[in-house]
């Protein structure tokens, strides 16, 4: 349903229901996923919850305006130097609610969404509800952890949508600011699992909006742990993504200030990235300090979080710290000690992952370039990609494709091996964009 069908069926409904003729427009629809009408009419509201399969005004995200939050910054309990801007929260529940206008009438959300809603409420009226329902969710989480490695980008994405439309009807009727807080916590999560997806669907644009969601929710959450996750994973796939690593360094080094004074915890995925940025600017001390500190920082970590595999923010096993190491030392050129992290970090993933030793793959590849066989590294990374489904190869697996071409010198550009990888990941970007015209 476009916004133009949803107006004219919200207009029907008022003249059939009510008597009452109103010219409801798409433009009007799109004022109102963007926020800059917060509360529409009686007869408006009715109608898009009548059309939308919706009970309530909070379901559509429309507060009254006196229920606003009233502060213009609150202080986190237990983090007096965390301030949290009413601001950063109305963004947050402005891209809520969008997602919601935007895909309610999608066919099948609305059944998942209700059914979601049920076990929530289900929750709620149980002993201890509140709590057994915020467990619950970073149970849904700790879920999306583990299915992140398995499950194609569009089905992660209809998963995640209906979840984070029932987390925006959730905020909608908390007051509470503490389980508030814990509700940005979750969202900052979730959001960075759909601006993953929507980003391996090829759309570039809406990802960003995501990660943009995914920091301010941590922001408004306070927690520091969360903050420092969230800011690690985005730099980590601005790498994939191909943005400069300087520009990824100027990033991480404005939460400077949180790595030192945020938990353990929190640091990997952060000094992850930063290695790998200096790595590709060819800044082999810069490299190896961040991954002595990395091993460190592993050492600290307690041993549920290195002994999970899953992709959230309590799990950093060991392969991510081998990982590192044969990322960094891949593109520094120590071909050496990036085939002992490559063996390392092979024997150390769970047999249901496949990324994670398809991207080991393709750091041999570029090992072979470094080493001088170019035509091997090509070949190999050809090889690698084949093995994987299209709609497995993901920007962290076509990313690093693209590293390997990148690393050929331009006189060798011109072998038949290296004609096809480029051919591979230009056929690659082909399909993407044609999915994303599709969709």
């Amino acid at each position: 349903m476009s916004r133009n069908e949803l107006a004219e069926s919200v207009n029907a409904w008022i003249f059939r229901e009510r008597g009452r003729i109103v010219e409801l427009s798409g433009n009007y629809i799109g004022k109102l996923e963007r926020g800059l009408f917060r509360w529409p009419g009686d007869d408006c509201r009715a109608g898009l919850r009548a059309v939308l399969g919706t009970a309530t005004d909070a379901e559509l995200g429309f507060r009254r305006p006196d229920r606003g939050p009233g502060a213009v910054t609150t202080m986190v309990a237990n983090e007096p130097s965390t301030p949290v801007s009413a601001g950063a929260r109305e963004e947050v529940d402005d891209v809520l609610r969008r997602t919601f206008l935007a895909n309610a009438s999608l066919a099948g959300v609305g059944t998942a969404v209700s059914l979601e809603m049920a076990r929530h409420g289900l929750n709620q009226a149980m002993a201890e509800g509140a709590a057994a329902d915020i467990a619950d969710w970073y149970e849904i989480v700790r879920e999306y952890g583990e299915i992140h490695v398995t499950d194609t980008s569009s089905r992660l994405h209809e998963l995640l949508l209906t979840d984070v439309l029932i987390l925006q009807l959730a905020l909608g009727q908390t007051a509470n600011p503490a389980r508030r807080r814990r509700f940005y916590e979750i969202g900052a999560l979730l959001s960075h699992y759909m601006a993953q997806a929507v980003g391996d669907l090829g759309q570039r644009r809406e990802a960003m909006r995501w990660w943009r969601t995914a920091r301010l929710a941590a922001d408004a959450s306070g927690d520091l742990r969360t903050m420092l996750y969230i800011r690690g994973r985005a730099a980590i796939r601005e790498i994939y993504d191909g943005r400069s690593p300087t520009s990824i360094l100027e990033s991480i080094g404005e939460a400077d200030e949180l790595m030192a004074t945020g938990p353990v915890a929190g640091l990997p995925s952060l000094l992850a990235a930063r290695a790998q940025s200096y790595a590709l600017l060819g800044r082999a001390e810069e490299a190896e300090s961040d991954l002595r500190t990395l091993r460190d920082v592993f050492a600290e970590l307690p041993s549920d979080m290195t002994a999970c595999h899953g992709w959230h923010c309590w799990a950093y096993p060991e392969e991510r710290v081998r990982f590192t190491e044969s990322f960094v030392y891949s593109h520094l050129g120590n071909v050496a000690a990036a085939e002992a992290a490559q063996q390392a970090a092979l024997c150390l993933y769970p047999p249901n992952i496949v990324r994670g030793p398809t991207q080991i793959e393709l750091q041999r590849a570029l090992c072979h370039v470094r080493d001088g066989d170019c035509a091997e590294g090509a070949r190999h990374a050809i090889n690698t990609v084949n093995r994987l489904p299209a709609e497995y190869r993901t920007r962290f697996v076509m990313g690093l494709s693209e590293q390997v071409y990148e690393a050929i010198p331009s006189e060798e550009r011109g072998s038949a091996a290296v004609a096809d990888l480029r051919e591979l990941i230009r056929s690659d970007a082909i399909a993407q964009q044609r999915r994303v015209i599709r969709s």
